[in-house]
């Protein structure tokens, strides 16, 4: 019996292997999504645009306005005072500044310096951006009023270094990934094999044959839970080469997590094969379950950043707990003591929908 099991295996991994739309959906998608989230990378701080506008600066103004454009978090243009406006109407630019030629006074001179006025013009549309770009740069003006009228210090910023984990947006997203992954892979491959089976009544003569219904169900679970490791170590492998992404925990425990994964969105799948009637009905009754999850169980963006009544109904799916499981070992370093209410409800959900698996599929080829 065992070895009637390893054979079916061996015979489900190579079947596996030789269906193109198995192998785009469990690596190549995954892979697609993490390279697009990746290039984007939310974490990066966006710049401002900001639109100077000058004549002929005397040499201490012309310096001020290099240290402006040393800042970082600026994207500096230059132009005239009409173009740098309809720029700003065009959404172009957060603010455009018109600085006076004699801004900053000549530091020999022995005459007072008279004010002078920084017209700012601010698009509403980038009200945050603009802000910001103001604040920037009115603590330039403070610094240099400081210099000009040699007013001593009076206070100094210290600030020291904590070590902590640099968690970027790529280290959020990766177990994220890794959980849709295995899900999309555990739902759609089940589903889609299994009630093209049904449909054309190949389950229904297995029965015939000396072959138990369980060591056919047995292979192939087996080959879908080697798929899951394979899925989680490749894309493990390809987030730290290309994104210098880091895992943080064990990574026995990922992989634990990813078989538990694998066996409760397998449940699902084999509900959703029990159910269809016809192969063309499997995307849709799978779609169903599947999207929602995606989109609202944390892969791409934190829960907490939602409305506290969708965060309510969220918590209960299993691809919330699947995803904060990983997430708080790779990101984390989290242990299993950390994760244990995720483990517990991924548990709960795998004895579910097992059940309700037993209830709805079936070797027939059609069930009343």
């Amino acid at each position: 019996m065992p070895n009637t099991t390893l054979t079916l295996t061996k015979s489900s991994i190579k079947m596996f292997i030789r269906n193109k739309q198995s192998l785009f959906f469990t690596l190549f998608l995954p892979v697609m999504i993490m390279a697009i989230f990746g290039l984007i990378g939310f974490d990066r701080a966006q710049k401002m645009d900001i639109g100077l506008v000058v004549g002929n600066p005397s040499k201490s103004t012309q310096q001020f306005i290099d240290n402006i454009k040393q800042v970082t978090a600026f994207d500096i243009n230059t132009g005239d005072l009409e173009t740098e406006k309809q720029a700003l109407k065009d959404d172009k630019r957060a603010i455009v500044m018109q600085i006076p030629d004699n801004l900053i006074p000549d530091p020999s001179s022995k005459n007072p310096p008279s004010k002078q006025v920084i017209t700012v013009y601010k698009n509403i549309s980038q009200e945050q951006q603009a802000q910001a770009a103001i604040s920037i740069i009115s603590q330039f003006l403070d610094k240099t009023t400081l210099t000009i009228t040699k007013a001593p210090a009076l206070f100094e910023l210290k600030t020291e270094t904590i070590n902590s984990k640099n968690v970027r947006y790529i280290d959020f997203l990766l177990p994220g990934i890794i959980a849709m992954a295995v899900m999309q892979m555990a739902v759609f491959s089940v589903a889609f094999v299994f009630a093209d089976y049904k449909e054309k009544g190949i389950l229904k003569r297995l029965l015939a044959t000396p072959l138990k219904p369980f060591q056919f169900v047995t292979a192939n679970v087996i080959t879908r839970l080697m798929v899951a490791i394979a899925q989680t170590a490749i894309l493990i492998i390809m987030g730290i080469l290309i994104y210098k992404t880091h895992v943080y925990g064990s990574y026995p425990l990922v992989l634990l997590i990813s078989i538990l994964g694998g066996i409760m969105f397998l449940g699902l799948g084999f509900i959703i094969s029990g159910i269809a009637k016809t192969v063309e009905s499997v995307p849709a009754l799978a779609n169903l379950l599947v999207f929602p999850m995606m989109f609202l169980s944390g892969i791409f963006f934190p829960i907490n950043s939602m409305p506290g009544w969708l965060q309510s109904i969220v918590q209960y799916f299993p691809l919330t707990h699947f995803a904060h499981a990983l997430r708080e070992v790779m990101a984390n370093g989290a242990g299993f003591s950390l994760i244990a209410k995720d483990v517990y409800w991924m548990l709960g959900w795998s004895i579910v929908l097992i059940v309700l698996a037993n209830f709805t599929f079936g070797f027939e080829e059609k069930r009343v």
